[in-house]
C-alpha cells in the first residue's frame, strides 16, 4: 500500500444513517445489498466555524490589557467576577412584591373602627352578665344539617350479623366504581395521604370488572374509600349520582367494609395494606365510640409492627417505610383528636414520649415515590401534595419541641384560670406555631389552587381557635368571682378572634373537600366562639364586622336546626341572648338612618320573636288564672262529680 495521506473518513450510506444501523460502507453495502435498495453515499455538509467579530476580538484584546494594568499595580479583580452591573433598563422592569409576615390572628392594638363600634366603656366584660348556661356551655358544638355523624355507624351486632352476607355482593358497579373512586382521590386523599395514589389506582381500576375476585386487603380498602366517598357527598349528590340515599349507602359501605377487615383479620394482621384500610375505616365516623375504641387497638396494631420506631426494618422497602410514617402520624393524630372529645379527664394532649421517635413524612408527591425505589427521593422546598397534612403534623412537631405548647393544650382543655404572665408565656407560645406555618407553608401559598387555600384555611382556624381560648374571659377568673375586666383593646382582639375562627370554619365547609374530615382535622367545638360573638353584638351595633357577624349567625341559625329547635336551658338561653343582640343592633341602625324598618328582619328572628310573643302570652294568661290553693281555702274543688243542682238552688236564695 503506497504511503501518503490518509483517506477521509467515509460516511454511512444515506440509508442506514436513517435506520440508524451500522454501515459496512461497501459499494453498495451489505444492508442495501438485503433490501435490494439503492445504496447512495452522500457528503457531509461542511460545519463550518462562525468567525468572530473585529468587534469581539478589540474588547478581548482590550479585557486582557486592562487585566495586565491591574496585575502590575496589585490589583486583585478576582472578587469582582461576579459582581452585578446595574443597567438603565432596570428601572422599567416591575419588581414583584416581597413575601412579607402577615399574622393569621390579630394583635393587642388599639380599636379600630373595623370590629365595629362598643358602648362598653367601662372596661367589664359582656361575658361576666351572660347566664350561667352560656358562661359554661354544656356542649363543644353542633351538628350541620347534612353532617354525616347524625346518621350513627351500624352496631357491632348489625355488622356482625351480617356476616352470613359476603361483602364482595356490596361492590357497586364498575362505573360508580371508578366515581366513587375520583370523588376519593380529588376530595378525601389531599387531606390524608396515606395511600399511593398512582399505585393504587391501578389496582383499583383492574379490580372493578371482577371485584369478588380482588385480595381480601384490597376489598377492604375499596370497601374504605367506597364508604368515605359517601360520606363527604351531600344527599342531594348522592341521589343524583347513586339513585339511592346517602343514609343507604353509607350503612351498606361501613357495614361491608367493617367484614372485609374482619375477613382480613384486621386485629392480629401483619399486612400493611389491612393497617391501610383500618385506618381508612377509622375514618368514616371519626368521632363515635367504636373509632375511639378502634383506635386504640389500631395504635397497639402499628406498635406491633415497629411503625413508631426511627429505627428502619431492613425487610421492608423504602417505599413502604415511607407509606408507614404517614399512616403513623395520621393514626396518632386521630387518637389525639378522639382523646379531645372524650371526657374532661382525657383531653391533656399526649405526652412527648408518646409519639415514638419517627420523623415527619417527607415533603415529597405521591409521582416522587415508587415501590421499586431504594433511596430517599430529594425533598423540595415548596409546597406539595404534602402540605396540608404536614402542615397539621406541625402541632405535633411543636408540643415535641416546645414545653409550653404542652400548657397551652392542657390549659385549653381544662379552662383553668391563670394570670397574665402565664398567658403571655402561652402567647409567645403560639407565636412560634405561626411563624413554623408561615415560614414553611404559607409564604409560598397560592390561594387559587384548592388544596392551598384548604390549608390557609386550617391554619387561620388553629391559630384564631388556640389563642381565643388563651385569652377566653373564662381563664381570667380570679378565685370563685366570675367578673372579669378587660381592656376595650382586649375585648375587640377577642371578638376578632372569635370571628377569625368562625370565617375560617365557614370557608373549610365550602370547600370542595370533605367537610366532615375538614371538621375532625381543625375543631367541631366552636359554639364559645359563636357565644362571645352574640354576646358582643350586644354593643357593637354598626360596622362591617358586625355585618358580616349577622351572617354568620344567619347562616349558624340556618344550617344548624338543632339551634332552633333544641328545647334545652342552653338553647332557649342562646336565643334570648341572639335576640336582644339584634334588637340593640335593630334599634342602632334605625336610630342612624331614621328609619322604622331599616333592614329585613331575618327570618330566625322572626321566629324568636314570635316565640317570645306567645311565651310572654302563656305567662299572661297564667298569672291571670285563679290560684289552686285560694280556691281550696273557699272549699271549692275542680271534681268533675260536682252537683250542679246544689248550687244552682244556693244562688237562687
Amino acid at each position: 500500500m503506497a504511503s501518503g495521506s490518509p483517506s477521509p473518513h467515509k460516511p454511512a450510506c444515506s440509508i442506514c444513517s436513517r435506520r440508524k444501523v451500522k454501515c459496512d460502507k461497501g459499494d453498495p453495502c451489505s444492508n442495501c445489498l438485503k433490501s435490494q435498495s439503492q445504496c447512495v453515499y452522500e457528503a457531509p455538509a461542511l460545519h463550518r466555524r462562525p468567525r468572530k467579530r473585529a468587534a469581539d476580538d478589540d474588547l478581548v484584546n482590550r479585557l486582557a490589557a486592562y487585566e495586565d494594568l491591574m496585575r502590575k499595580n496589585n490589583v486583585d479583580f478576582a472578587p469582582l467576577a461576579h459582581t452585578w452591573i446595574p443597567s438603565k433598563l432596570e428601572g422599567q422592569v416591575d419588581e414583584p412584591e416581597p413575601i412579607r409576615f402577615v399574622p393569621l390572628t390579630p394583635a393587642l392594638t388599639s380599636p379600630g373602627s373595623a370590629v365595629g363600634h362598643s358602648d362598653n366603656i367601662d372596661n367589664s366584660c359582656s361575658w361576666s352578665n351572660l347566664s350561667p348556661e352560656l358562661k359554661y356551655p354544656p356542649i363543644y358544638g353542633v351538628c350541620h344539617k347534612d353532617d354525616p355523624i347524625l346518621t350513627p355507624m351500624p352496631s357491632l351486632h348489625q355488622m356482625f350479623s351480617a356476616q352470613n352476607t359476603s361483602p364482595s355482593q356490596s361492590h357497586p358497579e364498575p362505573q360508580h366504581i371508578y366515581r366513587l373512586w375520583q370523588i376519593f382521590v380529588d376530595n378525601i386523599n389531599p387531606l390524608f395521604k396515606i395511600v399511593h395514589i398512582p399505585t393504587l389506582q391501578q389496582r383499583v381500576l383492574d379490580a372493578s370488572w371482577n371485584p369478588s375476585s380482588a385480595p381480601q386487603p384490597l376489598q377492604a380498602t375499596m370497601f374504605a374509600i367506597y364508604a368515605l366517598s359517601v360520606t363527604s357527598m351531600s344527599p342531594e349528590a348522592c341521589q343524583k349520582a347513586f339513585n339511592e340515599s346517602r343514609v343507604a349507602l353509607m350503612t351498606r359501605y361501613r357495614t361491608a367494609a367493617f367484614q372485609a377487615l374482619v375477613e382480613a383479620d384486621f386485629l392480629t394482621t401483619k399486612d400493611f395494606e389491612v393497617v391501610q384500610a383500618f385506618v381508612l375505616f377509622l375514618f368514616i365516623n371519626p368521632e363515635s365510640e367504636l373509632t375511639a375504641t378502634l383506635t386504640a387497638a389500631a395504635l397497639k396494631l402499628c406498635r406491633s409492627l415497629g411503625i413508631h420506631h426511627a429505627k428502619p426494618d431492613p425487610k421492608v422497602s423504602f417505599f413502604e417505610r415511607e407509606m408507614r410514617i404517614r399512616v403513623w402520624w395520621q393514626l396518632y393524630g386521630l387518637e389525639a383528636r378522639t382523646r379531645a372529645l372524650g371526657s374532661p379527664d382525657s383531653r391533656c394532649p399526649p405526652s412527648r414520649s408518646e409519639f415514638g421517635d419517627v420523623r415527619s413524612p417527607l415533603n415529597v408527591n405521591d409521582a416522587d415515590l415508587h415501590p421499586d425505589m431504594t433511596e430517599a427521593p430529594i425533598e423540595h422546598s415548596r409546597p406539595t401534595e404534602m402540605m396540608c397534612v404536614l402542615m397539621k403534623y406541625e402541632v405535633f412537631n411543636w408540643i415535641r419541641s416546645t414545653p409550653a405548647a404542652s400548657l397551652v393544650f392542657e390549659h385549653i382543655a381544662q379552662s383553668r384560670a391563670r394570670d397574665k404572665n402565664m398567658m403571655e408565656v402561652e402567647s409567645k407560645a403560639i407565636n412560634e406555631i405561626e411563624g413554623i406555618y408561615y415560614n414553611k407553608y404559607l409564604k409560598d401559598v397560592d390561594k387559587r389552587i384548592p388544596i392551598h387555600a384548604q390549608t390557609f384555611n386550617m391554619a387561620k382556624l388553629v391559630i384564631a381557635r388556640m389563642r381565643f381560648k388563651v385569652y377566653h374571659p373564662r381563664c381570667r377568673r380570679t378565685g370563685n368571682s366570675d367578673d372579669v375586666v378587660m381592656s376595650r383593646e382586649e375585648n375587640d382582639m377577642l371578638f376578632e378572634l372569635a370571628m377569625n375562627w368562625v370565617e375560617a370554619a365557614e370557608a373549610g365547609l365550602r370547600s370542595k373537600f370533605s367537610a366532615h374530615i375538614f371538621t375532625h382535622m381543625t375543631s367541631k367545638c366552636h359554639i364559645d366562639a359563636y357565644i362571645y360573638i352574640i354576646s358582643e353584638l350586644r354593643y357593637r351595633c354598626t360596622g362591617d364586622r358586625v355585618k358580616k357577624a349577622w351572617q354568620s349567625i344567619e347562616t349558624l341559625y340556618e344550617e344548624y336546626p338543632e339551634m332552633l329547635k333544641s328545647k334545652s336551658a342552653f338553647f332557649e338561653a342562646l336565643r334570648d341572648l341572639t335576640l336582644e343582640a339584634w334588637e340593640a343592633h335593630h334599634n342602632a341602625v334605625a336610630a342612624t338612618h331614621g328609619l322604622r324598618e331599616p333592614e329585613a328582619t331575618p327570618r330566625f328572628i322572626q321566629t324568636f320573636r314570635q316565640r317570645a310573643r306567645e311565651k310572654m302570652e302563656t305567662e299572661a294568661q297564667a298569672s291571670m288564672a285563679p290560684n289552686q290553693q285560694s280556691l281550696d281555702g273557699l272549699g271549692l274543688t275542680d271534681d268533675g262529680n260536682l252537683d250542679w243542682d246544689y248550687w244552682n238552688n244556693f244562688l237562687s236564695l
